[in-house]
């Protein structure tokens, strides 16, 4: 495990600028107990840390023994940060704090925040520092999103689906490539949905074998602690005069949310530019999800592209975005179709190379 001064560097200054966001509120400290927090504001990647930090920019970081070696290789054990080893996290965080008024994320389970004295909560402070990528997240992500993509191209140009095979085999062969290409994880399980499975969003995959029609494909995967996010729709044989009509619909959908990607849209125009479009088709009740999230550390993250978003919230530079349209009939068939993308300058770059022109197998 090698460490890079760049890492600290990039820490360091993620913590200054979160710590800003705590002094704004009026706040002492923060406990940070979400571990992408954690990592994102360190470096260390362990199944359990917390980490709290005050207003004026020092930390103190804790996990367990198993990490002793870890957590000071990926910290590069910075100045400004106190590295504690103990069997329980939070109590060593009681005590660090002493006198010290902190506050606590809101996903801090109840439990723990009892034992805490139930201190006040303060929301969005990393998160709000995450949404907005800087060049070495944008680098991972582009990492990521190619990986997965290549794998996919590779899967679909071999076989990978194809009429009598199980959804489950067909998953577990595309999974096996990513990860002998190198992914890290998968950032979320599978879906690989034939038939009427494609009519459930988030059919997962089942023992049923693979049937003529459309087979729905949303997958991704984890590579330096960055996610990838996207959908594929195929046809196994040749389409019905329907699939060709559902498919051009979402096409049309996605095409038009992707053409309103760059700094200044509106998170809820984008989600109305491809409702529209399946609305007027007369298919606007079975889209029945929000057209968009961002990607960065976590698969689903902020921002979101939904009817019910504030009009006011709008794109910036170095923000992610999925736009993925779909159609859902229930008992009968279903589709989606998505990219990620990094908003850029003027407009937006897709981290997913390979067509969204149906594909027939």
């Amino acid at each position: 495990m090698t460490f890079h001064a760049s890492v600290q560097e990039n820490s360091r200054q993620r913590r200054e600028r979160a710590a800003a966001r705590i002094k704004e509120a009026g706040a002492q400290a923060l406990l940070v107990s979400d571990l992408k927090n954690v990592e994102y504001l360190s470096g260390f990647n362990g199944s359990n840390a917390a980490l709290l930090l005050k207003a004026d920019a020092t930390s103190v970081i804790a996990t367990d023994g198993r990490y002793i070696t870890q957590i000071a290789a990926q910290t590069g054990e910075p100045s400004d940060m106190q590295i504690h080893i103990a069997n329980n996290i939070y109590q060593a965080m009681k005590e660090v704090a002493g006198e010290t008024d902190f506050c606590v994320e809101p996903t801090l389970s109840v439990g723990i925040a009892k034992y805490l004295g139930d201190p006040d909560i303060l929301e969005g402070v990393v998160e709000g520092e995450r949404l907005v990528k800087d060049d070495t997240e944008i680098a991972k992500l582009v990492a990521a999103g190619e990986l997965a993509d290549n794998v996919w191209q590779e899967f679909i140009a071999q076989g990978g689906i194809a009429e009598g095979l199980t959804e489950i085999d067909a998953a577990a062969d595309l999974e096996n490539r990513l990860r002998r290409a190198g992914a890290d994880g998968l950032s979320f399980p599978t879906i690989l949905a034939s038939g009427s499975n494609g009519s459930k969003p988030h059919a997962g995959v089942s023992r049923e074998r693979i049937v003529p029609g459309l087979v729905t494909v949303d997958f991704g995967i984890y590579l330096d602690g960055y996610a990838s996010d996207q959908t594929r729709t195929v046809c196994v044989g040749d389409p019905s005069t329907r699939d060709y009509q559902l498919y051009d619909i979402v096409y049309r959908a996605q095409k038009a949310g992707e053409a309103m990607l760059r700094p200044g849209a509106g998170l809820r125009a984008i989600d109305n530019a491809c409702r529209t479009i399946i609305e007027d088709a007369g298919y606007g009740e079975f889209f029945v999800h929000s057209t968009g999230h961002g990607v960065g550390m976590d698969v689903h993250e902020a921002p979101r592209a939904a009817a019910t978003v504030d009009e006011t919230e709008t794109l910036v530079k170095g923000m992610t975005l999925t736009v993925e349209p779909g159609i859902y009939l229930p008992g009968e068939t279903g589709l989606r179709i998505e990219n990620t993308y990094v908003i850029t300058e003027d407009s937006a770059q897709s981290l997913n190379a390979s067509s969204t022109e149906l594909i027939v197998v």
